[in-house]
């Protein structure tokens, strides 16, 4: 088995992903001072598990990772892989080639890869222990590793040559089995002392146990006295709710019964308000035609007016026509002519008079006998009026009377409520108690169970 490469990315120096192959002909590495070169030996045992930041040189292990330059910027985490050559079989792995592969990050987490495949880090020690490349191993010694190992004392330098004769992995599994073995003896005094507790317990719980049977006994007989009792309450409260319902179903039968008479009187109540309705549209029909007829009654007697003013005009003229002709006899005979056309004037004038005279009489009548049309329809109107009232009082009382019922509705509903939660309440503590019962059935057995313990 031989070391064949170390690959570097980010670990310390080794900015960029850089590999280092080593020959059978390669002795050392050689560079001036600060070129890195203990950095590889430091990649080296940071790989096989070093977790001490000191030994690689650095106060923290984040201190591992490259920080950066004013060049490059610093890498988020650290990885280091080698590479060796088990043909030989020296390491206990079922491979030709070992890749032993380490990542850590900037936030404290690391991953650990044998051959690319997740492990723990016991698993890397148990892989190299026995083969001198462990933490502690006499292959890696770092610069002034020699002087330490001298001058320690001969327990820690034990560790070495316990590494070199192959007897670190035995020494680790003795190491690891004695603190299983103080473990154990310590859980073995804890049990002891818990029996030693418990064997205390056991007569109080005997006395606690033999209450509790009295207890359960008691309890048995409270519950069936209970259940009893609430199943004559049960019996009461569903009396009393079939009684509730029947006035219920009751109250319901009544209260359409007045729905279907307040409909009744809506509807006669709405007839005669349009028949009301009616007649105030005939009513007001009546007055125009008695207006229309007052007009033309004025208009008439203004015409008479008029033509009784041109009927005396016409006399004053014949009067003054015949005075001058009782004074002058000697006028011609235009005046005669004139005069006959004025009497025939007069005449016309008095026909139109009398037919105007015939038309306002006619008038008058029309007038007289709408007005007492109008005043039968203001009579039949005050009528419709009463009755209208008539039927809203007693449309009145019938809401009075279906509130009062509506109420007593309410009112029966309301108690039957008030049965169905007692009644719910009732059912819930009968729930409650078998629960409760079930519990301390099952309490009993625990106890039973702790006695025969």
């Amino acid at each position: 088995m031989y070391l064949k490469s170390l690959e570097l990315q980010g670990f310390k120096s080794f900015t960029d992903k850089t590999l280092v192959t080593f020959g059978h002909d390669i002795t050392a590495i050689v560079g001036p001072n600060g070129s890195g070169k203990s950095n590889i030996s430091d990649a080296i045992r940071w790989v096989m598990g070093e977790q001490n930041s000191r030994s690689l040189r650095g106060q923290r292990m984040e201190d591992v990772i490259f920080g950066g330059t004013l060049k490059r910027a610093q890498v988020g985490f650290a990885e280091a892989t080698l590479l060796f050559d088990n043909r030989d079989g020296s390491l206990q792995y079922d491979s030709q080639e070992l890749m032993i592969t380490r990542r850590y990050y900037r936030s404290g987490e690391s991953e650990y890869y044998i051959n690319k495949q997740s492990v723990r880090l016991r698993d890397i020690h148990e892989l190299l222990m026995d083969t001198g490349l462990g933490r502690e191993g006499y292959s890696n010694i770092s610069q002034g590793r020699i002087d330490e190992i001298l001058s320690v004392k001969s327990t820690d330098r034990r560790q070495i040559f316990e590494e070199a004769a192959g007897i670190s992995k035995y020494r680790h599994r003795k190491e690891d089995t004695e603190r299983r073995l103080a473990a154990t003896q310590d859980n073995l005094l804890r049990v002891c002392d818990k029996i030693s507790e418990l064997e205390l317990q056991v007569e109080p719980l005997r006395e606690q146990a033999a209450k509790a049977k009295k207890f359960l006994a008691f309890r048995d007989e409270l519950k069936g006295v209970e259940v009893a009792l609430w199943l004559q309450t049960l019996e009461k409260l569903s009396a009393t709710a079939r009684k509730a319902e029947e006035d219920y179903h009751s109250a319901v039968f009544i209260l359409q019964q007045e729905h279907d008479a307040l409909d009744k009187l809506y509807a006669l109540s709405e007839t005669l308000t349009q028949d009301l309705r009616d007649r105030d549209v005939q009513i007001e029909q009546i007055r125009e035609r008695i207006f229309e007829t007052d007009a033309r009654s004025g208009d008439i007697g203004s015409n008479i007016a008029v033509l009784q003013s041109n009927s005396n005009h016409a006399l004053a003229n014949i009067e003054r026509v015949k005075r001058e002709l009782s004074e002058q006899d000697s006028r011609s005979g235009g005046i005669s002519v004139q005069i006959s056309d004025l009497e025939a004037r007069i005449s016309e004038i008095e026909a139109q008079s009398q037919a105007l005279d015939s038309l306002l009489c006619e008038a008058e009548n029309e007038g007289k006998s709408l007005a007492d049309s109008a005043e039968g329809m203001t009579k039949q109107y005050f009528d419709l009026r009463a009755r209208q009232e008539s039927q809203r009082e007693k449309l009145s009382s019938k809401a009075a009377e279906l509130t009062a019922l509506t109420q007593s509705l309410f009112q029966s509903a309301e108690r039957a409520e008030r049965v169905t939660l007692d009644l719910s309440m009732a059912q819930e503590r009968q729930a409650q108690a078998l629960q409760q019962l079930t519990h301390a059935r099952q309490l009993l057995e625990n106890a039973r169970e702790d006695i025969v313990a």
